[in-house]
């Protein structure tokens, strides 16, 4: 169970608060991160160790926290 802004919420519920306030040009990407998840978790697909696990919690948190940029942002950048 994940307590947010004083309520206690399914990590299901935590998650689709995320992908809710999520602006609308990282949506796509969003999807396709889950997409690509899902598709790991498959029973045939490569399980999912702690560390890959904990990088994911960060990234929710990072996104959660505003600390994202749009991918033609990130590549102009570093020249891509």
């Amino acid at each position: 169970m994940i307590v947010e802004r004083g309520r206690a919420m399914t990590a299901r519920d935590a998650l689709h608060e995320l992908v809710d306030r999520l602006p609308d040009d990282q949506a796509e990407l969003a999807r396709t991160w889950l997409e690509n998840l899902r598709g790991a978790a498959d029973a045939d697909g490569p399980a999912l160790d702690a560390g890959a696990l904990e990088s994911l919690d960060r990234g929710l948190a990072d996104v959660a926290d505003g600390r994202v940029k749009p991918l033609d942002q990130y590549e102009r950048e570093r020249g891509l």
